[in-house]
């Protein structure tokens, strides 16, 4: 049996390398909440797709962003309230969902957050 892989895949596609993050919530001494990440999957292979930019009007508020989609290779553990790394810029999970229905590669909806 052969592993699946998506039809616009090439050998070198993966070569970004990416680290994926996971959120800690803890509370100080005030009471307020602090969130820390730590680092779960660390130089991880992947593919950089920018989608789009612009700035968007929310009620009285201008939500600017950078829209981009990154595949890895197939993660369980990879939910949406994960962030991904990358360039020094941190993206924050909007949707994680197998490529072209495949079980190798995910891919992951993100949104730039500052």
């Amino acid at each position: 049996m052969t592993a699946y892989i998506p039809r616009r895949f090439r050998g070198a596609a993966l070569r970004e390398r990416v680290n994926l993050q996971t959120g800690t919530d803890t509370v100080d001494s005030s009471g307020q909440p602090i969130r820390s990440w730590a680092t779960t999957y660390l130089n991880e292979p992947a593919e950089f797709m920018p989608t789009r930019g612009g700035e968007t009007l929310r009620g009285r508020q201008i939500e600017a962003g950078i829209n981009a989609v990154f595949t890895i290779n197939r993660r369980d553990s990879v939910v949406p309230q994960m962030r991904v790394v990358h360039a020094a810029v941190n993206y924050g999970i909007v949707y994680v969902h197998p490529t072209e229905g495949g079980r190798r590669y995910i891919e992951l909806d993100c949104r730039a957050v500052s």
